[in-house]
């Protein structure tokens, strides 16, 4: 059995968008900012943020789901109390195709469709993308292509994610040491760079061998 595992890079800026616009909604209503003397071109950019955060986490809610493959694909909403099966023994079609998120990084998705109706699994959603959509039989040729054109659309934009994860992960190391103490917080941000970085080495050690294995299989 293969149960979907959350974007590391989605939840987390996810978590961030959430955590500091929850704190500013936090404050406003905590110290009255909308009925105070404050002038309206900030209370103006307060409420739009508000609003955001309110958005973000409907969108979260709406979106959200759980994945679980054993002999079938179950598709768990909880927030919606919505389920949906595919029976892979009965698949009709299967569409693999790229797509274009969050500044022009490219996602995988496959689209299953029964005799039930239709189900998407993506990378966006779903780190664990190809252990998910290991026993589907997929044309491994279109695979490769598709493998192939998202490694080397995100490679430089994953090599600078890891260069500027490594310059922070260094500066905090320097900082921590210059001022001989180590705060939670500083202890909550080597946590979180440091997953960032395993995950971004991580793939772009996956993307470089895509592009090894794709050149190779064109020779």
């Amino acid at each position: 059995m293969k149960i979907g595992i959350n974007n590391i890079f989605t939840s987390f800026w996810f978590v961030i968008m959430f955590l500091c616009g929850g704190t500013l909604t936090y404050f406003s209503f905590d110290r009255n900012l909308f009925t105070s003397d404050l002038i309206f071109i900030a209370k103006f950019f307060v409420g739009l943020i508000v609003f955001m955060t309110i958005g973000i986490l409907c969108y979260f809610l709406y979106k959200f789901r759980i994945i679980i493959i054993d002999n079938n694909i179950v598709s768990i909403n909880p927030f919606w109390f919505k389920k949906e099966k595919i029976d892979l023994t009965k698949i009709k079609k299967l569409n693999l195709e790229n797509f274009f998120a969050f500044r022009g990084i490219v996602y995988r998705r496959i689209e299953i469709t029964d005799i039930n109706g239709k189900l998407e699994i993506n990378d966006l959603e779903f780190e664990n993308f190809e252990k998910l959509t290991s026993e589907i039989n997929l044309d491994r040729n279109k695979k490769k292509e598709i493998d192939l054109e998202q490694a080397k659309s995100n490679l430089s934009s994953l090599n600078f994610n890891v260069y500027i994860l490594s310059g922070l992960l260094i500066f905090l190391v320097f900082n921590t040491i210059w001022n001989s103490g180590f705060h939670p917080i500083v202890l909550a941000f080597f946590t979180c760079i440091g997953i960032l970085l395993y995950a971004s080495i991580k793939r772009k050690i996956e993307y470089k061998r895509t592009i090894k294995n794709g050149l190779q299989h064109r020779v």
